[in-house]
């Protein structure tokens, strides 16, 4: 299991939370509309006409705020409305061999000083357009070649995805000839393999340097107290030599764990 990690001061919103706001229908909707133009809540409440209450949409726009997807915005309280605030990413996959949650969040101050045609290039092109419907064409065969380009990279990553099953197949099928009667002669075999492949899951964040605690995280014991999680900590250490006992691209020096594959 791969999570990628939030970077920098701003990393407010962890795995969880985004998958409990992102599973509700009507945050999703909400999202969707803000997505396109700034609403209030009133007005969110009569595009859903008898099927959600106003009560109810200021609860999910509070939620979504505190989680800083979203932010209010105008001096009259009277008229106050919601935009997105945050560029968000979550990717999920799912197969018999692999599992991967990638997301990311990123805060925007003021999405008119995030965002420029002249940080990707356009500027230029753009300015020597004089019509505004000549500059809509533009802007839209930009966009539409950016969803055809989005396409063709979408089928890239899946057969890539499908070729990296392959070889965590063949990498168990080694574990499973090679090295499964010496595994199961230790105390907690399946937890040995499970660090195994989640190294493997996610070479890149482990190459060269295992850094112990983002193993814990990518093994799930993220959500345990202090004194578990440190004695979960011991447990990964010992099985980590069992495992350099075995294959020779594990190796311990001065307390620091190294994968080099």
């Amino acid at each position: 299991m791969e999570l990628e990690e939030q970077e920098g001061k701003d990393a407010f919103l962890n795995i969880n939370n985004l998958l409990e706001i992102l599973g509700n229908p009507t945050r999703r909707i909400i999202l969707s509309k803000l997505a396109k133009v700034p609403l209030g809540a009133s007005e969110l409440a009569t595009s859903f006409g008898k099927k959600i209450s106003r009560q109810a949409i200021h609860s999910q726009l509070k939620m979504l705020s505190v989680a800083g997807i979203i932010e209010s915005f105008g001096n009259d309280p009277r008229n106050i409305k919601y935009r997105i605030n945050s560029n968000l990413s979550l990717r999920i996959d799912i197969t018999p061999d692999y599992y991967k949650i990638n997301f990311k969040v990123t805060k925007i101050n003021d999405p008119r000083d995030n965002f420029s045609l002249k940080d990707i290039g356009c500027h230029i092109d753009y300015q020597k357009i004089k019509t505004p419907e000549k500059k809509l064409r533009f802007l839209g065969e930009k966009i539409k070649e950016i969803e055809e380009n989005t396409i063709i990279l979408e089928a890239k990553r899946n057969t890539l995805l499908h070729n990296k099953e392959c070889f965590i197949i063949e990498l168990k099928n080694i574990m499973r000839d090679q090295y499964e009667e010496d595994l199961q002669t230790k105390e907690q075999p399946n937890l040995e393999k499970e660090i195994f492949y989640t190294l493997f899951y996610n070479p890149t964040k482990y190459f060269k340097r295992i850094n112990i605690d983002k193993l814990l995280d990518d093994m799930f014991f993220s959500e345990m107290g202090p004194i578990r999680r440190d004695q979960h900590k011991v447990s990964i250490r010992h099985l980590l030599r069992d495992l350099s006992n075995l294959m020779d691209f594990f190796r311990e020096d001065e307390d620091a764990w190294f994968f080099d594959i």
